[in-house]
């Protein structure tokens, strides 16, 4: 009987071993600060405070510390909840991913704008322009649709407006899309790649094109872009001389298209980010010199009664 038992305690062990270990990784991480750094870098830098936390680097920080729900991002919506599921590695009991954000954007009914500029501190990202007792306006391009400069307006003259799609996406320029049919036979199906190698000669910028269908077919982007995807022109001539009648350009243009989705999302995060550090910064600034400019009066005052 001791023969089977020793191994069976011997595996209980390990795995309450590995359960224990995965718990005090995740309670006491090596590198709290790299924690909130790969949080921070998944949330979406609107900076609106839905989550009732000032910004999205707080409410990182409060993940990272298990002080905070992982979904209170209505912008990240149920993506984003995920991502933190998998990252935290756990969920909270009863937690409903968040709700998506309507895509909006705040407008200034500009005939109605007093010049108040009442609404220029509470924009996280500075995307109102305007100055004391001039109309303002809203900078469409760079407005995250936080609404919190509507509380601001004495007159009620901002309102958000849906628009048609994210921030992301209205900065990016639409790319028309290959219609695979126009370069192929569209009596003849297409098959796997054989390995021919007669894509290679073909291209006009001497790009690996093998290789590089072969790491968009496993999902390997990033090692295609190391190939030279980016530099393709989409000229098709590889789907001309293609046995298998695989679209190639289609292929790769919808990755490219992938490809630069990320890179517009992560600049655009990125730039979000950097006008919320200076919009603190800003009225950090401001407030300091107020409370000098105020010593300065006390003290002014002080020196004047002290000679009566």
């Amino acid at each position: 009987m001791t023969l089977w038992l020793t191994p069976v305690l011997i595996i209980v062990l390990l795995m309450l071993f590995a359960v224990s270990y995965r718990y005090l990784r995740r309670r006491y991480p090596e590198d709290n600060h790299s924690l909130v750094d790969t949080i921070d870098a998944m949330l979406p830098q609107t900076q609106c405070a839905q989550c009732n936390y000032p910004g999205c680097r707080p409410y990182a920080e409060a993940i990272a510390g298990d002080r905070a729900a992982l979904n209170l991002c209505p912008p990240g919506g149920t993506a984003l909840h995920q991502q933190l599921i998998e990252l935290m590695g756990h969920e909270q009991a009863g937690a409903a991913a968040p709700e998506p954000a309507d895509n909006v954007i705040a407008v200034i009914d500009e005939p109605q704008c007093i010049g108040c500029t009442l609404c220029l501190p509470p924009c996280p990202v500075d995307a109102i322009v305007g100055a004391s007792g001039k109309m303002h306006t809203v900078v469409p391009e760079d407005c995250t649709g936080c609404a919190l400069c509507l509380p601001a307006c004495p007159v009620d003259c901002i309102t958000l407006v849906a628009v048609s799609a994210p921030i992301q996406q209205r900065r990016r320029k639409r790319r028309a899309q290959r219609d695979p049919h126009n370069l192929t036979n569209p009596h003849t199906a297409p098959r796997g790649c054989i390995n021919c190698g007669h894509c290679n000669p073909v291209c006009p910028v001497n790009l690996p094109v093998q290789e590089l269908i072969r790491t968009v077919q496993i999902n390997q982007s990033e090692r295609a872009v190391e190939f030279g995807l980016m530099d393709c022109v989409e000229c098709g001539l590889c789907d001309q001389v293609c046995p298998s009648n695989i679209a190639l350009a289609q292929i790769f243009s919808d990755t490219k298209a992938e490809q630069h989705k990320r890179l517009d999302d992560s600049e655009t995060r990125g730039r979000f980010k950097a006008r919320f550090e200076a919009h603190v910064a800003r009225l950090t600034a401001a407030e300091h010199e107020a409370a000098r400019r105020r010593e300065a009066r006390l003290q002014r005052h002080r020196d004047a009664n002290r000679w009566q």
